[in-house]
């Protein structure tokens, strides 16, 4: 099926559109008219295939085009009507207008049939291929009333389908908004990393057996001048996106490492660093070289490098993720847990991972020292932590009498705002130096 020229006609003899979406959207164009006329519901919607631009990497575009216009046939036999569209809108981009429904629920249902029918394999000689579609649904009128829009909306819904385990999705404003703002931090973060324009601030933490600032954590400081503070874990997600997840951790690495140098030499600091990376960015398996050689570039000692892991069950379903986290043990550094959100019943699992290192999070017990039972619970916590061989940091002490009494329950170290907020190196030097 090869790109139209304006001379070609708009569709083959089965009704199918080229890889030019203005024919397409033209005739969408039409169908809306009728549907406007008659007070009727039509649907867009955009089939990402999800595997085509791959064969066309292993076995050639001739295989890839094969495949293609198996695609459409399947969607033609298994799913649409004779009056139904259905268009090539990029190598794996699909889109098929269902002219007239009742309501949405045909939709959903022809986007369900569209997953079975491309669920089979997919043979290329002796090899099963398999497709990893995905769906977005724009509905005319409720998603718009022009061609182009609808096309877009069911984009955006297929964007966000993606990463949904029934890979179907309808478009909602809410979704595009959010959609929009991705891709704005993602833009402004790309700028920010390539500038070294991102900042970041210590807070102290403290040893409770000897009193005494032992280290601090490193939180990522990003303020843009349209977005305000952006939060660390929006920095993550947008770097994720544009595919800089190793780039932002060397930024931070070498920013923290670079700064905790200058704390030793300048004002006596010898502190371990604390920095927190979302278990998610372990899958970049380079992580470990990157911090490998910012160990080496600051001349720091392993074992003062903590690096703290979020988001932790998804080392239970990733094993690149869990080989990082093994690979990184290996350098010598600490390796942390800072999961608030994380079950009792993953600590089974947690326990065979190289972690030396909880945070727990003992905010909600106001009362610490008048409180029996919630002094019971955290201090169980704090001896499972210690069979289990981790030392333990306490955030969000309130005060003097909560950190005296998790000393006294065997908590190692603590961050509390009361000690000390996080503060940029300047400030910190200033409140903890002693040059």
């Amino acid at each position: 099926m090869s790109a139209m020229d304006p001379s070609e006609p708009a569709t083959t003899s089965d009704g199918t559109f080229s890889s030019s979406a203005i024919p397409f959207l033209e005739a969408l164009r039409g169908k809306i008219e009728n549907r406007a006329a008659d007070g009727g519901n039509l649907a867009v919607l955009l089939i990402e295939c999800g595997v085509i631009g791959r064969i066309d990497a292993v076995w050639g575009y001739h295989v890839g085009d094969a495949v293609r216009d198996r695609v459409i046939s399947l969607l033609r036999s298994d799913v649409l009507r004779p009056d139904d569209l259905v268009a090539v809108m990029g190598r794996d981009d699909f889109a098929c207008v269902l002219s007239a429904i009742e309501d949405p629920a045909v939709a959903l249902l022809a986007a369900k049939k569209s997953l079975r029918a491309l669920d089979a394999p997919f043979w290329i000689g002796d090899e099963e291929i398999y497709a990893s579609p995905a769906i977005g649904i724009g509905m005319y009128p409720a998603h718009g009333d022009q061609p182009e829009i609808l096309l877009q909306r069911a984009k955006s819904a297929c964007a966000l389908a993606r990463d949904l385990p029934g890979r179907i999705a309808d478009y909602g404003a809410d979704r595009d908004n959010s959609a929009t703002s991705k891709l704005v931090y993602e833009n402004r973060l790309r700028t920010a990393v390539l500038e070294d324009a991102l900042d970041m601030v210590f807070q102290p933490q403290y040893d409770l057996r000897l009193g005494q600032i032992m280290g601090a954590e490193g939180l990522l400081c990003w303020r843009d001048p349209a977005l305000g503070m952006a939060a660390a874990e929006h920095a993550f997600a947008a770097a994720e996106s544009a595919e800089k997840v190793t780039d932002l951790v060397s930024l931070i690495l070498n920013r923290a490492l670079r700064i905790v140098s200058e704390f030793r030499y300048s004002a006596g600091l010898d502190l371990r660093i604390g920095i927190k990376l979302p278990a998610r960015a372990l899958r970049n398996t380079e992580i470990v070289d990157v911090v490998g050689r910012a160990l080496g570039t600051w001349s720091r000692r392993p074992g003062t490098l903590i690096l703290e892991i979020g988001e932790t069950a998804l080392l239970g379903k990733e094993a690149v993720a869990r080989e990082t986290l093994g690979r990184l043990k290996e350098l010598g550094l600490k390796l942390s847990i800072d999961d608030p959100g994380m079950a009792l019943s993953s600590l089974f699992w947690l326990a065979t991972m190289p972690f030396q290192e909880i945070k727990i999070d003992v905010s909600a017990s106001r009362d610490l020292a008048g409180a029996p039972k919630s002094a019971h619970i955290i201090q169980s916590i704090i001896e499972l932590a210690h069979h289990l061989r981790l030392d333990v940091v306490a955030v969000g002490v309130a005060d003097d009498a909560t950190a005296a009494r998790l000393k006294e329950l065997g908590c190692d170290l603590m961050q509390a705002d009361y000690k000390g907020p996080a503060l940029d190196p300047e400030q910190f030097v200033e409140r903890f130096g002693f040059g």
